[in-house]
């Protein structure tokens, strides 16, 4: 064999081999590179903060919430006595009476028109119209409102002085204290289905309807018994 053949035969992958070892890396490299790229934009998972179960409740949290929720009722039951217990008391001018009619009226305003509304959008959410989000919202912005209103009534209305001896009078009364009672239960299932990922189950909006139920029969109830007494 001569000396060039052997040359021949070497050579090619000794020129070869350079090549392809840089094509190797270039090749290998791009990859890891644009995946390290994607890891640093993105937010790594640990990062995101972890949305609670809809049954969830922590030991601490959920004796706390129970908590809240009796002094809440407390609350609501005392303010509804000492307005019964003030009524009788109150002895207001011509004018004066007129002033709380006029309280009573809008703050009647104010609290029912702010319930119909987030029953509205519960009623368009049953019917796919709009997304729970929408109504979690809306009852929300709401909130603030409902009670001004539940308030205003019970104030007003223990200025106006009503006749403590008569049945219907009782009735709107009891219908005033299970609209704030049931309003604080309604708080506690809007709470729960904040917590609920994706569309909640029957089981889980069955409170919230049968509460929503119950606010409309007694703010209804309040209302016309409260027009009757007015116009009997």
């Amino acid at each position: 064999m001569r000396t060039s053949d052997l040359h021949a035969d070497v050579l090619p992958p000794s020129r070869a081999s350079p090549a392809a070892h840089r094509a190797v890396p270039t090749d290998a490299v791009r990859p890891v590179r644009r995946a390290t790229h994607r890891t640093r934009s993105g937010s790594p998972p640990e990062a995101v903060a972890p949305v609670p179960a809809a049954g969830w409740r922590g030991g601490h949290r959920r004796a706390a919430g129970r908590a809240a929720i009796v002094a809440s009722v407390l609350t609501v039951s005392l303010g509804w006595l000492l307005a019964i217990l003030v009524a009788p008391h109150v002895t207001l001018s011509p004018g004066a009476r007129m002033v709380a009619l006029f309280c009573h009226l809008t703050c009647l305003v104010v609290g029912f028109g702010a319930v119909l509304t987030v029953d509205w959008f519960s009623l368009r959410w049953l019917l796919r119209r709009e997304p729970l989000g929408t109504v979690l919202t809306a009852a929300r912005g709401a909130h603030l409102l409902i009670w001004l209103g539940l308030v205003g009534l019970l104030a007003s209305g223990a200025a106006l002085g009503p006749d403590t001896s008569s049945r219907l009078v009782w009735v709107k009364l009891l219908a005033v204290l299970v609209v704030g009672v049931n309003g604080l239960f309604l708080g506690r299932v809007r709470d729960r289905l904040v917590a609920v990922q994706g569309r909640p189950s029957w089981s889980a909006l069955l409170p919230g309807v049968a509460a929503a139920t119950i606010s409309q029969l007694a703010w209804w109830t309040a209302t016309l018994v409260g027009f009757w007494n007015a116009n009997g």
